[in-house]
């Protein structure tokens, strides 16, 4: 990894982004606030944009971690014009819910040549996509030494792999791996046939040993071998093999993006827009790659990484094939409703 002179200024954001912050500092703002998932992706977002960003414009960045659903904090911190953030690192499902309660977020100003390089679908008016994870398969090599699932219909297959399984105790991503498991084909999963995902998830449900709630969970029962298989997000796989763990990362399942937002109505909008669009430059978004494994929308940040690097991302070539798009507009339409029936059908 490396930035040279030309690089920076072949982004076109130089001028414009030190320009933003000597603005900023003449109305008094020398620092912003910034709220992410805490743990260790904030370790990685502050080495690839939090310290860069304030070595170069002299605004310094003040991170804190939100909710594990950050929807009411944003929600109530816009209602009541209290602004105790100026970015917010929210998922596409979150834009959506929150889209549907009103006008929640500034614009960004993203002009479509600016977004040229990117993963369709990252980028928007009011939210920039820089993060990309996808929900996917592990299993333990140990357990299965001549192979194990390939895909999801596999991973329902309890006589050809028995073993120890796991799911996310969530029904967003997790009704797609039921109704992938039952034959649908990833191009045709949405309007998500509910009945169809809740019957193929019923067949599983008494061989789901343990419905893990977190990342942190997930990587912990992957790293200390209580689980044979499990869906997993591909950052926490990643970490858990990192730290020993044996496994067989699959490739197929589906992909999500966290990214930015500012909240409407922040004062301090502006310099928030230019740390957001620095966030977009091929070169920090590689720099947060190699430190998160999760993957760049920008795909010039693979000129900044190696093929080494590359092949453990999502959004590398060979792995993003074999991948769908989560839809988030759909989920955030339907999720309070099928949260409860999801609860339900867990305590039956």
């Amino acid at each position: 990894m490396f930035l040279t002179r030309r690089a920076l200024l072949a982004t076109g954001a130089a001028g414009g982004l030190l320009g933003a912050a000597g603005r900023a500092r003449a109305q008094g703002i020398t620092q912003l606030t910034v709220a992410d998932v805490g743990a260790a992706p904030s370790v990685a977002i502050r080495r690839a944009f939090y310290d860069p960003f304030e070595k170069e414009t002299g605004i310094r960045v003040i991170s804190v971690p939100h909710a594990a659903d950050p929807v009411t904090q944003f929600k109530l911190m816009v209602d009541a014009r209290s602004y105790i953030w100026d970015a917010c690192m929210l998922n596409s499902e979150h834009i959506a819910r929150l889209n549907r309660e009103g006008r929640y977020f500034e614009p960004l100003h993203i002009t479509p040549a600016e977004t040229a390089d990117f993963i369709p679908g990252m980028t928007s008016d009011i939210w920039m996509g820089f993060s990309v994870y996808a929900i996917m398969m592990a299993w333990q090599n140990a357990r299965f030494p001549h192979g194990g699932p390939r895909n999801w219909t596999d991973f329902w297959d309890v006589r050809r792999f028995p073993g120890r399984r796991g799911l996310c105790r969530a029904p967003a991503a997790t009704l797609e791996l039921a109704l992938l498991a039952d034959g649908v084909a990833p191009q045709a999963l949405y309007p998500l046939d509910v009945e169809r995902a809740f019957a193929s998830l019923a067949r599983l449900r008494d061989n789901v040993d343990i419905w893990w709630t977190s990342g942190a969970q997930n990587t912990l029962l992957l790293e200390s071998d209580e689980l044979d298989l499990s869906d997993t997000w591909s950052a926490r796989a990643q970490m858990a093999r990192r730290s020993g763990a044996a496994i067989t990362l699959v490739w197929n399942g589906l992909y999500a993006a966290d990214g930015w937002a500012i909240p409407a109505g922040c004062p301090r909008a502006d310099i928030a827009r230019a740390f957001v669009r620095y966030c977009m430059r091929p070169d920090r978004q590689a720099e947060y790659a190699v430190h998160s494994t999760n993957g760049p929308t920008n795909r010039r940040a693979f000129d900044y990484l190696s093929p080494a690097e590359a092949a453990f991302l999502p959004t590398s070539p060979a792995n993003f094939s074999n991948l769908s798009a989560f839809n988030a507009q759909w989920w955030g339409e339907n999720s309070r409703s099928i949260a409860e029936r999801f609860e339900e059908f867990l305590l039956e």
